[in-house]
């Protein structure tokens, strides 16, 4: 659906009879509304020109061709700024949060979670950006990001954590505690020495710059644990993988290797220590509800393959007539929406703590500063020094409480876990209930079961996002702990 008048109507009621709770959002913020409806309306026409008549093709394509990957399906993306959708407005971008972004993951992921998730990853790559105090990285890499998506020419983010001894252990303050650690940064004059290995990285063989974390002391890793932003040029950085994938194929898997390299002392986002509390635990509180948008736009495509396969008559009859098929395409319904109010729940939770940060009068009136200012030296020099750090966190701490966004965490968790599972149910219920049959539907079904299982293990697997959100909602033993930008 274009963006017409027309087009914008029936996608403000298709959001109203989806997400009820949006209607508070319609009634009070109509302009906020109004762009939630656009932003969702360019997703589902990027979504049915380009995505869906190439994304059986491209499936199959990276099966054999493992280290494809679809600049040309990305370039077609720019015109419709999915790569600056949570950018702020300040420099140029769309200027979301999580709710604009679950919504559009879920209408992008309806058709290829693959190609959607190249779109995620790139806004997990930016978030840090947003939430840590690195106002400078505004004008050095999310003004480029935008300036260069008008031209066309995508330019990629990442974020990696993961390393292949340690997975769900570096998304846990307990756990990163005793984690097995293979990668390490050590502090030299001017900047940082790494090594080691981070690996199962979403877009980091195609990333411009990679949002990395690691221990600066091996034995402290949980005090020590750092945020860097890493160049692909830096020497010493270099990607000696990309992983063969059972699903969601068209966003590559890489693994990235650091052998001496050297990362300067700017590229430190907030302060050394700090990249789990409340970096990590603060990324994870915006990135989760979006993940649960993706596992829901994976089980809403397969609903609606099997709706399709459901009506086709065959020999005078059509399944759908047959209760057993009724029974099954209204558990369906009902699951896909129980998780789309989960994460929208979620979203809405991290937007109101959040949004009054990003919104705050302090961080508008940078806007009024002419841009040849703000890409000045003294300018970029003031808000990456302690100061400029100390003040950009400030803005945070003093709009985001504490108790909101630790709740924001705990919802985005269960979120998380909600839509991941409903993803793999969706799908094996409507395989099961295919049978044998040869078609077109069952293809496209076949592929969203094997895309759904990722939702279940990566942003942190389903069990680790279950003991947070008892963590933080039940035993109330973990919080985000904002105030730490302070003490430094």
């Amino acid at each position: 659906m274009e963006n017409t008048v027309g087009g914008i109507k029936e996608m403000k009621s298709r959001l109203l009879a989806d997400f009820p709770m949006l209607e508070h959002i319609r009634r009070f913020r109509p302009r906020e509304f109004e762009s939630l409806a656009m932003t969702v309306g360019r997703c589902a026409d990027y979504g049915r020109r380009y995505v869906l008549p190439l994304a059986l093709e491209l499936d199959k394509k990276i099966k054999d061709e493992h280290d494809f990957f679809p600049w040309d399906l990305i370039r077609a993306g720019t015109s419709y700024k999915l790569l600056s959708l949570i950018i702020p407005k300040i420099v140029g971008g769309e200027g979301g949060l999580a709710v604009l972004f679950s919504l559009a993951m879920e209408e992008l992921c309806s058709f290829c979670p693959g190609v959607g998730n190249i779109f995620g990853a790139h806004a997990l790559g930016i978030a840090p950006l947003l939430v840590c105090g690195s106002i400078t990285f505004w004008e050095k890499v999310l003004r480029k990001i935008v300036e260069e998506e008008k031209k066309g020419n995508p330019v990629l983010m990442a974020a990696a954590v993961t390393e292949p001894s340690a997975g769900t252990d570096v998304e846990e303050p307990n756990f990163l505690r005793t984690a097995r650690l293979s990668m390490n940064a050590k502090k030299v004059r001017g900047g940082y020495i790494l090594n080691g290995r981070k690996c199962f990285i979403s877009n980091g063989s195609v990333a411009k710059y990679t949002v990395l974390c690691c221990a600066t002391d091996s034995a402290r890793p949980l005090e020590t644990w750092t945020t860097f932003l890493i160049d692909k040029d830096m020497e010493g950085f270099s990607v000696p993988r990309v992983e063969v994938k059972m699903g969601q194929r068209a966003c590559p898997a890489a693994e990235l290797l650091f052998e001496n390299c050297f990362v300067p002392e700017e590229n430190v986002l907030s302060f050394e220590g700090m990249g789990m509390q409340p970096g990590t635990l603060l990324l994870l509180a915006a990135s989760r509800a979006p993940v649960g948008a993706i596992a829901t736009g994976i089980a809403r495509g397969a609903y609606e393959w099997f709706l399709k396969w459901a009506n086709r008559s065959r020999y005078g009859t059509r399944p759908v007539e047959k209760q057993r098929i009724q029974m099954a395409l209204a558990d369906m319904k009902t699951r896909i929406q129980v998780s789309r109010w989960t994460y929208m729940n979620a979203a809405m939770s991290f937007d109101l703590s959040m949004g009054r940060a990003m919104s705050s009068p302090i961080l508008r009136s940078l806007g009024f500063i002419p841009q040849s200012v703000r890409t000045s030296g003294k300018y970029l020099d003031f808000f990456n020094s302690i100061k400029g750090k100390r003040l950009s966190g400030s803005i945070l701490t003093f709009y985001a409480r504490e108790d909101e966004i630790t709740r924001a965490l705990a919802y985005a968790s269960m979120a998380k876990a909600v839509g991941g599972d409903t993803a793999v149910y969706v799908t094996s219920l409507a395989l099961e209930h295919l049978g044998s049959e040869v078609c077109e539907e069952r293809e496209w079904i076949e592929k969203a079961f094997r895309d759904a299982k990722l939702t279940q293990i990566y942003e942190g697997t389903n069990q680790l996002n279950m003991l947070t959100f008892f963590n933080t909602e039940i035993q109330k033993s973990l919080k985000i702990e904002m105030k730490r930008l302070k003490r430094r």
